[in-house]
């Protein structure tokens, strides 16, 4: 009878409550199973005869336990089964005890040769149908049983097999895996030590996304990850940058930028936050169906003209910040993460020490550092904490009189200790170590506390906004609500307070005669300022209110003049520091991601404000459209919808496809006429496949309109077609015609667009126009303030003139002029010209046309030629902002062959540089050729080779006659030793 062993999965657990298992911890097995022969021989010589089997299955057991002792009874078989020499057992089949299977092997071989040859023939027979990773297990059992008789070569061989099994693509690699984890533990040590051995469980693991099991041997260095290598893939993640940190996603979710991590089930990634160097990095592993978000808590340390002197970051999202004024003796930093952790950083940023909570304790709140940094002090449990970082001492005080406690902090030179605002009912009172003040029931509950230096003189702001100035025992009530931040000068002399609006206002706390006509309007901020500062010296205030920007407002000049800086994340605190520096934390900036192989990609949020109103869909705004047009191209519409995930997979996301002529007739159910399409590209119903196909794979379809045919027809049945069209879901019209369109005509156009979601409207010239036309679409004004996507009459000059080493700066110039009268937001498009698109003739201007800004339109042919560079491009093109949404601006050089343009986007900065020459130049760049502050790094983006660019040592690349090149400058941040010193 052939039996077959189940699957891994399918045994049972160890059962619970077995009296044996302490007995198991207690002695080994080579203590325990001669004992048990003594008593139960029987029982022992039925374990031995199965020492050698992979599994043992019922039907197994019975022909056994009949062959080898043939005069026992059944319940031998039921002895076995409940004994401790079994490790797990189900309905159907046992597992031996790993250690018991090896010491019942080393008996069995003391048995006559002929016995045990018996036993490897029964069950060499019993396994003829049993999955075959089971019998090799088998087969390196006996090996080991008569090592003598089986060479290192053969069990090599045997590993060897199974590695290669276990590697093969497929389902069957997985299954084997599964098998391979089971078996492999189970095999005798001089087996598992062979590197293959360990390798097996290596590859198995990763193919099952879980972690290899622990390595009891020593291997050579690499071991690991060359095996884990045997069976990954790219796998793609997509990541969004957000303002907080990063999203990533497997599969990738619509519009996230990829990057590849080599994996099987798991893809692994390593991020670290470019703005702290110095920072740990953080392993993240996703599974597939699996999205995570990264938020990164960031603290930059500002040199008084508001340049990075120091960055420290953390994984997760900060509940609070903490920052001391001075460090003679303790930290600078505190940070109180997600899980109530508080990690500790000395002023060069380095990690001194943390803080854990309890698991499943209360939640931690209040952060306070005391301005030398010695102490740190928070509220845990209504219970307020003291911690002295030099002994590692705690201090905890209860609530007095049954109050809660609300806030806890230190003063700024005081050496009075720590104040503790509690509450007691609606009543509110701070303590210190001076006494006791009453703050009244009669206002909100106190959420901001601000001490001054003066003893007993502090600031409130309530639950409202209300601002209330305690001096000695008298409070004054300086903003009844809608105060959103509020700061001091250290030593209290002047006082700052921001209301919802955004509006700063002031005064001097000792004016005894203050009221509202003596307050002081320092100005407004552009939005709600979440956090203020005061310098030391009382001249300048910063304030944040949530995004990249740091606003700075100078009060020595009488006029108050607001500066801002920008940061490289969304900023929500602000401190003040000696020497005019400033602290601000907050979250996201720039992200590092390393993969197991080595792969690195920088991913860097929008930090950039928009600074006029957008008013076309987020989409279009520097996509690379395609064009599939009939008459040149011999793709029809079921051939598009069958090879849409190549076309994806190429990294085109928009297809411009006709052009249809609207006719003009009756329709049936809102169904465009048939004549309207191309008998090239097919008819209605193959439009509808492709179009379901597209969106299916996440790519827009745009339809070409040709309007010359409705010279005659009346604005209504214009209208009416394009209506059809985009009530069938397309994404947007582009209107070719030879005609200036009536501005009344655009405008209805226009305003049909605008009642559907997220369709966009593109004006382009139909080809073929002679050189000097100026009455087609693409120079009308109407239609350009129509359009989402405008088109220059004259097409082409830039590109011929860049790849005919022309001098191209006015060319750069007058392409961008329809601009000037679009719509808020518009892009500008511009074609590939006909007479480039000859084969022999593309390459170039391909790969200059995709490193312009606005909208390129390329034949889908050329996007999709299978040219891994021109993929590259639209990649980048779409993972940078700089090269999508960027500014551009000519970088001339001197060889006329050569030209570089620099694209912008907030602090990402792109050069595209063409050589339309045959021979090779070398370029010499500098941070400041390409506007960049500082140090840097030239980051080669199509090969991730990586060089200094300073401006005493230029970067020096080199690019090939023919080619395109695009390099990111990368600034490098700069440590404390860099900056300036208090």
């Amino acid at each position: 009878m052939t039996s077959h062993p189940e699957a891994p999965q399918a045994h049972l657990p160890s059962r619970s409550g077995r009296s044996d298992r302490s007995d198991h911890s207690e002695r080994t097995m080579e203590e325990y199973i001669p004992q048990l022969a003594r008593s139960r021989p029987q029982l022992v010589r039925l374990a031995e005869c199965l020492s050698l089997a992979a599994g043992v299955e019922r039907p197994l057991l019975r022909r056994v336990r009949l062959r080898f002792l043939p005069r026992s009874t059944a319940g031998l078989e039921a002895e076995l089964w409940f004994s401790p020499l079994v490790e797990a057992a189900s309905d159907s089949s046992l597992l031996l005890d790993p250690a018991a299977a090896a010491v019942l092997r080393r008996r069995l071989a003391r048995r006559p040769r002929q016995f045990i040859q018996d036993v490897r023939d029964l069950m060499v027979e019993a396994h003829l149908g049993a999955q075959p990773i089971a019998r090799w297990f088998e087969d390196l059992l006996w090996a080991d049983l008569f090592p003598a008789t089986s060479t290192p070569q053969y069990i090599g061989e045997q590993l060897r097999r199974v590695l290669h099994a276990v590697t093969a693509t497929g389902h069957a690699g997985d299954e084997i895996g599964r098998w391979a984890l089971h078996y492999m533990p189970r095999l005798p040590s001089g087996v598992r030590q062979y590197d293959d051995a360990w390798r097996i469980q290596v590859a198995s693991s990763e193919r099952l996304g879980l972690a290899p099991p622990e390595d009891l041997f020593s291997r050579p260095p690499g071991t690991t990850a060359a095996a884990r290598a045997l069976v990954q893939r790219d796998i793609p993640v997509g990541v969004v940058a957000r303002s907080d940190g990063l999203v990533l996603s497997r599969p990738p979710a619509d519009g996230a930028r990829h990057v590849m991590a080599t994996g099987v089930r798991t893809a692994r990634v390593e991020a670290a936050s470019v703005l702290a160097p110095q920072s740990a990095p953080v392993q993240l592993e996703l599974m597939e169906d699996q999205s995570v978000l990264l938020p990164f808590t960031v603290v930059q340390r500002l040199s008084v003209s508001g340049e990075p002197v120091l960055g420290l970051a953390h994984a997760g999202a900060a509940y609070e910040v903490a920052v001391a004024s001075r460090t003679e003796v303790g930290a600078r930093y505190a940070v109180l993460l997600a899980d109530y952790t508080i990690v500790l950083h000395a002023d060069d940023g380095t990690e001194m020490g943390r803080i854990p909570a309890e698991d499943g304790g209360p939640p931690r709140k209040s952060l306070s550092l005391s301005a030398d940094g010695a102490d740190l002090a928070w509220i845990e449990g209504g219970r307020e904490i003291e911690y002295e970082l030099s002994t590692g001492e705690y201090s905890s005080e209860g609530p007095a009189e049954g109050g809660t406690a609300l806030l806890v902090r230190f003063p700024g030179d005081r050496e009075g200790g720590l104040e503790r605002l509690r509450g007691h009912g609606d009543e509110f009172f701070l303590a210190g170590p001076l006494g006791v003040q009453h703050l009244g029931g009669e206002g909100a509950p106190p959420r901001a506390l601000w001490l001054l230096d003066e003893v007993f003189r502090f600031v409130v702001v309530d639950r409202w906004g209300g601002l209330t100035l305690y001096d000695d025992g008298v409070s004054r009530r300086l903003r009844g609500r809608e105060v959103t931040a509020v700061a001091a000068t250290r030593h209290g002399a002047h006082l700052v307070w921001a209301r919802a609006d955004g509006q700063i206002e002031g005064c001097v706390v000792g004016d005894p005669d203050d009221n509202d006509e003596m307050r002081i309007d320092f100005g407004s901020a552009p939005w709600q300022i979440t956090s203020l500062a005061m310098s030391e010296d009382g001249r300048w205030v910063a304030a944040v209110g949530g995004d990249s920007r740091l606003l700075l407002w100078d009060l020595t000049a009488g006029a108050f003049v607001r500066h801002v800086r920008r940061l490289g994340f969304c900023a929500d605190r602000v401190f003040a520091l000696p020497g005019g520096e400033w602290a601000v934390s907050g979250t996201g900036g720039p992200v590092e991601l390393t993969t197991d192989d080595g792969r690195q990609y920088v991913v860097t949020p929008d930090t950039e404000a928009v600074s006029n109103p957008v008013d076309v869909p987020a989409w279009i705004r520097g996509e690379v459209i395609a064009e599939v047009r009939a008459g040149r191209d011999a793709v029809s519409f079921v051939d598009l919808a069958e090879s849409m995930a190549s076309v994806r997979a190429a990294g085109v996301t928009c297809l411009a496809v006709g052009p249809i002529t609207p006719t003009g007739r009756g329709e049936v159910e809102g169904i465009p006429h048939e004549e309207e399409i191309p008998d090239s590209q097919g008819n209605f119903g193959d439009f509808v496949s492709l179009l379901m196909s597209a969106h299916h794979h996440g790519v827009r379809i745009v339809v070409d309109m040709d309007l010359t045919a409705m010279d005659d027809a009346p604005v209504g049945r214009i209208l009416n077609s394009m209506r059809q069209w985009l009530d069938h879901d397309v994404d947007g019209l582009r209107l070719l015609d030879d005609r200036r369109l009536d501005a009344d005509v655009l405008r209805d156009v226009r305003h049909l667009l605008d009642g559907y979601d997220d369709r966009v409207l593109i004006g382009t010239h139909t080809p073929g126009l002679p050189a000097m036309a100026v009455s087609d679409l693409g120079a009308t004004g109407a239609l350009n303030a129509a359009c989402d996507v405008v088109v220059k009459a004259v097409q082409g000059e830039l590109i011929i003139g860049v790849t005919e080493g022309a001098l191209v700066r006015s060319a750069l110039i007058d392409a961008q002029l329809p601009l000037a009268t679009a719509r808020p937001g518009a892009q500008w498009g511009h074609l590939l010209p006909d007479d480039l698109t000859a084969p022999g003739r593309t390459a170039l201007p391909l790969r200059v046309l995709l490193g312009l800004p606005g909208c390129p339109i390329a034949p889908l042919s050329l996007l999709q030629s299978q040219n891994p560079e021109v993929s590259r491009m639209l990649e980048l093109r779409r993972d940078h902002l700089a090269l999508s949404r960027g500014d551009v601006h000519e970088l001339p050089f001197a060889p006329v062959d050569l030209h570089g343009v620099v694209r912008r986007h907030g602090d990402e900065i792109v050069l595209c540089v063409t050589n339309a020459g045959v021979d090779r130049e070398t370029l010499h760049i500098t941070p400041d050729d390409l506007g960049g502050d500082g140090d840097a790094r030239l980051l080669d983006l199509f090969d991730g080779t990586v060089v200094p660019c300073t401006d005493d040592t230029p970067a020096t690349v080199a690019v090939d006659g023919g080619a395109v090149r695009w390099y990111r400058l990368l600034p490098i941040p700069r440590t404390a030793a860099s900056g300036a010193g208090e």
